[in-house]
């Protein structure tokens, strides 16, 4: 059955208003900052499933390109009765696993690095689209509806600048299409899920990343080993996934396991010993939306009306207790402070022109979405860290932590050396 928001209208209905505010108002254009070239787009696919007993239909005189503009297609595909009463879907990627590349097995929108070859940004993405799941976004049953707001991607520490990257929106007005074809050094699998389920709050779940990621090159099995004994893991909140409809490249060298699964006492005992380990797990498991991808989905949903994105965000901690209680210490008034902003916004506010929604997801990738009181014009007093903050109060916590636990070692070891030296004194 249909959900429905305060307003009445169900979720394919608020959909429909939602993309028309998104095409009539463009977010602003983010350029590279200096010593940063590299640019990357991503695809944003919506499509409807119909609901039984409908059928869905595309019919080109009612919505194809000849009918007009992006308005006015869009009126119509959703005035459609099966549309109405349709279930909207999102089309997510799990990205191959691939050693050095910074989102291994990551959920991801379709998409990749703009190329010399390409005109613009969109082009990029309609490129990288039809490159990696075999998707046409040119075709006629594919709509361009419009942006969200472009980020800086940098690294957690010191906080490089590693590309700008560009979201785009598509409606794709077809069910029936021909199945998706897989480009297996990029694309593990491609997942349709409805938008239902990315709002759930029984949906979240904690995701495990090594601290070591967040140092770049020096990332490796010993640096590794190392800080996740020191530090634990990082912890950082996700969705699970559960798709309406999977396609697997067929191709993928870890669709079937290869051999038999190997679980020892000691890595089981000692994860921080594990590191490095591919142990084959079922495909249609580890399907987690969290991350950078988290956080543009984040965006979207919190132009929705009925939606509250901030519900299912959680600040990333580290896994040692010691470590989590001073973080959430040393952090409470900022968080505290932040969420209220959040709450506070009105999200329809942020789609006039000129203003741009900010980031929506808490990870530990720092992405920075620029906002703008101009369409021409970009200030640099409009640049919204939502991270900074926090992160710096969290690494201060982590290193008072540090050092407590330097301290207390170093009484322990003294109070061990003293007791050792008393036992073996000679008794007068």
């Amino acid at each position: 059955m249909q959900s429905q928001d305060a307003s009445g209208l169900s979720r394919s209905q608020e959909l429909g208003q939602t993309l028309q505010e998104l095409s009539h108002n463009k977010y602003p254009h983010v350029p590279n900052p200096s010593g940063c070239k590299k640019r990357a787009s991503v695809a944003l696919i919506i499509r409807v499933r119909p609901t039984f007993p409908d059928r869905a239909s595309f019919d080109p005189s009612l919505c194809g390109p000849s009918i007009g503009s992006e308005q006015e297609r869009l009126k119509a595909f959703f005035a459609q009765e099966w549309v109405q009463r349709g279930d909207p879907e999102v089309l997510f990627i799990k990205r191959a696993a691939r050693r050095g590349d910074r989102w291994t097995s990551h959920i991801a929108f379709p998409g990749g690095g703009r190329d010399p070859d390409d005109k613009n940004d969109l082009a990029a993405s309609i490129r990288e689209t039809r490159e990696e799941i075999g998707m046409d976004l040119d075709a006629d049953h594919c709509l361009h509806v419009g942006n969200l707001s472009e980020r800086i991607v940098t690294t957690w520490l010191g906080k490089t600048p590693l590309m700008v990257l560009c979201p785009f929106v598509y409606l794709q007005m077809r069910v029936d299409t021909d199945p998706l074809i897989l480009q297996p050094a990029e694309v593990h699998s491609a997942h349709w899920v409805s938008l239902r389920a990315l709002t759930s709050p029984y949906l979240t779940n904690y995701v495990r990343s090594e601290v070591s990621g967040r140092f770049g090159r020096l990332d490796g099995h010993v640096v590794a080993a190392l800080t996740r004994l020191i530090f634990g893991q990082v912890l950082i909140k996700g969705i699970d996934l559960v798709p309406t409809e999977s396609v697997y490249c067929n191709t993928s060298a870890d669709l079937l396991p290869s051999g038999p699964r190997t679980t020892t006492y000691a890595s089981s005992v000692l994860p921080f010993l594990s590191y490095g380990r591919m142990n084959w797990v079922n495909p249609s498991q580890q399907l987690i939306l969290w991350g950078l991808t988290l956080g543009i989905m984040s965006d979207f949903l919190r132009i929705l009306p009925s939606c509250d994105p901030s519900e299912l965000w959680a600040w990333p901690t580290l896994s040692h207790i010691d470590y989590q209680f001073s973080i959430w210490l040393f952090t409470y008034a900022y968080r505290k402070q932040k969420m209220q902003e959040i709450k506070s916004s009105n999200p329809a506010s942020d789609q006039k022109v000129g203003k741009a929604s900010g980031p929506g997801e808490l990870d530990h990738t720092t992405f920075t979405t620029f906002q703008t009181r101009s369409r021409k014009e970009i200030q640099d007093s409009a640049l919204l860290e939502m991270l900074g903050g926090y992160y710096d109060r969290a690494k201060t916590a982590v290193f008072l932590t540090l050092l407590l636990r330097i301290g207390a070692g170093g009484l322990l070891a003294a109070w061990g050396v003293r007791e050792l030296r008393t036992r073996r004194s000679p008794k007068l």
